[in-house]
């Protein structure tokens, strides 16, 4: 095996001499090569007796060396046969060379690569190349290698919607039962849901699909899915409990007087929607403290309702029958005061009828599922999207999407078909935004209630 293929890969080339050259501004270094291959004497396509036909040289991107940019300039002959019906010309055949791109492949491929680490520009200068031309270079990639990385089509399906200025709403698609990425489309209307679905391979195989109360889920599923159940990711449900509170104590708020409505806030805007189990011995002793407090009683009130409302969903019995669950549901309903004060739970109670099914189908599901794993996703292809204001869709598409180990085997097995790529999950899955629109905090220490003894 000569040099070239050992270091290079390139197979029947010699080495005629290296310069270094200027090329759009920028230092390269040119490698001569020659074609030293076979070459035939009669033509592939007649038979007919083939003659010279004087040489072309092909001009090359090859991978960065000792820090420069390199340019394969190569030299290979042609042959012309004699054939008076249509004269055929014969050249060989680079198989390590895209002469499309103009590329050796395994620069094709290491740019790429490099393009889903950094910024094209910064690609750029490894390769003497215009960032547009990198652009191009990887968005080419990946369209002509769409069909040949497939993924596996989920059991468990996780939907979510994410908005990307100048793109508009991404539907978001994940494997939950693998916890890794599988695809994202532009748009989420219902149109459009069923048209990607319905170009599902082995569709039929989808049978649980977790997302938010998006309405258009239903007739997607149903009409794209005959299989899948569709289940209410429960986070989504709970969330309006936590709503439910803030709305309750901003009410009690605007009838209190600006220091007490700041006290109040700040003292108890936090740990009113934390969970019972998590708050510690200052923050239970706060909570003590309003419900002894006529004016801070009703958020204690609605307090206690998110937390039965949580154990819908936590308590052991009902975690074991999903008959508890709804029980558990109707008593909770129940227990919710005339009050007008009180309505905003009434609002989730009634969002449980109008998605009594697919809220209740969690519990008939195989697994715990949830499309926490989804919101991870989500914060992946934000932070890809800070990488390069402006991406097109399909840039964003396959930096999210593809991986290393996924392009080479592309290359190597020309065709793979696996689970998505694991999204590593080292964050809080969800978290609860404060109700925005309301005053800021003022700059002042105080403490929200005296210290007093707890009886």
């Amino acid at each position: 095996m000569d040099i070239l293929q050992k270091i290079l890969g390139l197979k029947d080339l010699q080495i005629d001499s290296i310069s270094e050259e200027q090329m759009k501004g920028k230092h390269c270094r040119v490698l001569h090569l020659t074609y030293c291959g076979e070459e035939p004497d009669t033509c592939p396509v007649c038979g007919a007796k083939l003659y010279k036909h004087g040489t072309r040289k092909l001009v090359v991107d090859d991978t960065p060396l000792t820090g420069y940019p390199v340019k394969l300039e190569i030299t290979i002959p042609r042959k012309r046969c004699a054939n008076s019906a249509g004269a055929h010309v014969w050249r060989p055949i680079l198989n390590e060379i895209d002469e499309h791109h103009k590329m050796t492949r395994r620069a094709l491929l290491n740019l790429t690569e490099k393009s889903m680490r950094t910024t094209f520009a910064d690609t750029a200068l490894d390769y003497a190349l215009s960032p547009n031309t990198v652009k191009s270079v990887f968005v080419d990639f990946m369209q002509d290698n769409r069909k040949n990385l497939r993924f596996k089509t989920p059991v468990f399906l996780g939907i979510d919607e994410i908005k990307i200025k100048h793109l508009g709403e991404i539907t978001v698609i994940t494997d939950l039962e693998h916890r890794t990425f599988f695809d994202m489309l532009k748009g989420r209307n219902q149109k459009q849901l069923i048209a990607y679905f319905m170009e599902l391979p082995h569709r039929e195989e989808v049978r649980w699909v977790c997302s938010d109360m998006y309405r258009p889920f239903e007739k997607a599923i149903a009409d794209a899915l005959p299989n899948a159940q569709w289940v209410i990711d429960h986070f989504h449900v709970v969330m309006k409990a936590n709503e439910a509170v803030d709305k309750v104590r901003i009410t009690v708020q605007s009838k209190m007087e600006k220091k007490e409505r700041i006290r109040t806030k700040k003292g108890l805007a936090y740990t009113l929607k934390q969970r019972a189990k998590d708050i510690n011995a200052e923050d239970a002793a706060k909570l003590r403290m309003a419900r002894k407090d006529s004016v801070l009683a009703p958020l204690m009130v609605a307090f206690d309702l998110k937390e039965d409302f949580f154990a819908i969903y936590e308590a052991e019995d009902n975690v074991a029958s999903k008959e508890s669950a709804i029980k558990a549901f109707e008593a909770w309903e129940k227990s919710i005061p005339e009050d007008e004060l009180y309505d905003k739970f009434r609002d989730l109670a009634a969002t449980v009828h109008n998605f009594f099914t697919q809220i209740f189908n969690y519990w008939d599901c195989p697994i715990a599922i949830s499309n926490g794993f989804t919101e991870c996703t989500n914060r992946l292809i934000r932070e890809n999207n800070i990488k390069g204001r402006g991406y097109s869709f399909e840039v964003l598409r396959a930096r999210t999407l593809y991986r290393q180990t996924n392009l080479r085997a592309i290359l190597e097995k020309g065709l793979v078909d696996t689970i998505g790529p694991v999204i590593e999950d080292n964050e809080p899955t969800f978290h609860f935004d404060s109700t925005s629109g309301e005053e800021e905090y003022e700059d002042e220490e105080y403490e929200p209630f005296p210290d007093t003894d707890d009886e």
